[in-house]
């Protein structure tokens, strides 16, 4: 990227003093792994000052020494968590916030406000802090958007069908492959009973022909809960299977409708992840998968092609 800070050659005397520091810093249970390794060899020493009035938000300057946010771990566990990844120490901003690298060699930062992702490299990110451009915020998503009206005598159907279609979105984007469509049926007298939470394993065959048959299912336990769709909240989800890894494991699509008096039969459908789905491929898959059900939430085929 042009502009952005180029890192030093560090062969010869720099070296050594960077791989004490990793020792010092990984004798306090830290992880090392090779792109953390890779980028204190080179930067490890450097201070890198602000540049300039800063393009979107006042610029900072920076050191580099692991030692730095060694005393971090509580913080960037709980980032390395979220996006599937370890991290490691890589020094602090002037503004006293703690660096680290994770294992695909992005820079990021946690302070006072949250985490954010610096760059996709270590001069990227370094040259955002020095430049003041803005940082991408880790932070859960969601997506929201209404659905129907359903028909009024078709409800189950019709949200199975939906649900069905959020299946077949999240596998063609390279989320998950789906095994089941989880339903919860809440009465609406009082102060409402949750009256069935169970999940339906998808019947064998395509995504067209299982439609008719889960319907079924949902409807047959309905009635022995002694359930009727009329007056009754159904919430229909897709949750990721058990093997499903990273930030992915957190993205569940699920839909809504019942809740409303005034609109029984208008769906409210939701896409959520985690804050690991902030970055990434696992950003680009739930923006795909956004894209997709909300261009199909109206569409006459519940089988998109794109």
């Amino acid at each position: 990227m042009t502009g952005d800070i180029d890192a030093p050659d560090r062969a010869g005397a720099a070296v050594h003093p960077a791989m004490l520091a990793v020792l010092e810093v990984a004798a306090l249970g830290w992880e090392l792994f090779p792109a953390a390794e890779e980028a204190l060899r080179a930067w490890h020493g450097r201070r890198v000052p602000p540049s300039g009035p800063g393009l979107d938000l006042a610029p900072t300057g920076a050191v580099v020494d692991p030692r730095e946010a060694a005393y971090t771990a509580g913080n960037f566990h709980r980032l390395g968590a979220d996006l599937g990844v370890r991290l490691f120490p890589f020094g602090r901003t002037d503004a006293d916030a703690p660096l680290a690298v994770d294992e695909l060699g992005r820079l990021f930062t946690v302070d006072h406000g949250g985490a954010r992702l610096l760059g996709e490299s270590v001069p990227e990110g370094l040259t955002a802090l020095a430049q003041g451009r803005m940082p991408v915020r880790i932070t859960a998503r969601r997506e929201s958007w209404t659905a129907g009206p359903l028909p009024a005598g078709d409800l189950l159907p019709e949200a199975v069908r939906a649900a069905l279609t959020a299946v077949y979105v999240l596998h063609r984007h390279g989320a998950y492959s789906a095994r089941e469509v989880r339903l919860c049926a809440t009465t609406l007298r009082g102060i409402g009973v949750r009256a069935l939470d169970r999940a339906f394993p998808l019947p064998a065959g395509s995504l067209e022909a299982a439609a008719g048959p889960l319907a079924r299912n949902m409807a047959e336990a309905l009635a022995a809960a002694g359930v009727r769709t009329q007056g009754t909240e159904l919430h229909l989800s897709v949750p990721p299977p058990p093997a499903t890894t990273g930030p992915l494991a957190t993205l569940t699509w699920a839909l809504a409708v019942g809740a409303s008096a005034a609109h029984p039969n208008t769906a409210t459908v939701t896409l959520t992840a985690g804050p690991g789905a902030s970055v990434g491929d696992p950003a680009k898959v739930f923006a795909a998968c956004a894209h997709a059900l909300v261009r199909t939430a109206s569409a006459d085929s519940a089988w998109p092609a794109g």
